[in-house]
């Protein structure tokens, strides 16, 4: 895993730092028996008097893309690997249903836009995706149609971030 030097930066008028770890880790994925995937995280910082204390940690995108934006691009690839996104049809098919009202789940209180949460999980832009009321077996052809030109995105984009083994 690659680690970014610290950069601090003012929080609520306290000194604060961040740094971002992203690669793929192949060792993780051998041991666990699983397809290797880019992961993206942060770790933010707060000074306490003399020394630096955690302050938040994990897939913190948003500060990520703010203090490296040359990381930015690649966020939206955060969970995806060599072979596809992760879960890609489980997780598809958990948000397509919220978003069209056929789950058998029910959305938490203050939960994610299924809608915004179906488009982060397929790696899609607004353009490319079947209209709302689309039947789940038409979306899921759409996603198997589609994922070797993502997978080809995917590797252009992790030979450009210097990631793959």
């Amino acid at each position: 895993m690659k680690v970014t030097p610290w950069k601090e930066f003012t929080k609520g008028g306290k000194p604060h730092r961040i740094r971002a770890r992203y690669g793929i880790d192949y060792h993780f994925a051998r041991r666990n028996n699983q397809a290797p995937y880019l992961s993206i995280t942060g770790e933010i910082e707060r000074r306490a008097g003399s020394r630096w204390v955690e302050d938040a940690g994990g897939a913190l995108h948003e500060a990520i893309a703010r203090h490296f934006p040359e990381l930015a691009r690649y966020i939206k690839w955060h969970l995806v690997g060599t072979a596809g996104p992760m879960h890609y049809i489980d997780n598809a098919k958990y948000w397509w249903e919220l978003y069209n009202g056929t789950s058998e789940f029910t959305l938490r209180p203050n939960g994610p836009n299924p809608h915004d949460a179906f488009m982060h999980t397929v790696v899609a832009e607004e353009h490319e995706v079947p209209p709302r009321d689309t039947p789940w077996a038409s979306v899921k052809g759409w996603l198997e149609e589609r994922l070797e030109h993502l997978l080809d995105e995917w590797r252009a984009d992790m030979e450009d971030l210097e990631v793959l083994e």
